[in-house]
């Protein structure tokens, strides 16, 4: 089931909790702004090592068969922009 995040407010920090069984996933921003993301919270708010910049207009996708924790993975996003979209497609074992 595709997540669709909403970034309400400039450099805040919001997260999409990926589903247990997840072996891989892949995101883009709906609208055309550059959006910054990690996998440990505190990160990407105000920008602090390590994150990594997603390019307006570009998409990310995980390794396949990635190893997730049990119960699921968080990923954390923010943007310099208010109202961003982020599209997020996560696949599970069927």
């Amino acid at each position: 089931t595709p997540i669709n995040l909403t970034l309400t407010n400039v450099n805040t920090e919001y997260s999409a909790a990926l589903p247990a069984g997840c072996q891989a996933f892949s995101f883009q921003c709906r609208t055309a702004f550059a959006i910054r993301f990690a996998f440990v919270t505190g990160k990407v708010a105000t920008p602090t090592a390590p994150y990594l910049t997603l390019k307006s207009g570009q998409s990310y996708s995980s390794p396949e068969k990635m190893s997730l924790k049990p119960g699921g993975e968080t990923i954390y996003f923010a943007s310099a922009d208010a109202g961003v979209v982020v599209e997020i497609l996560p696949w599970t074992k069927g």
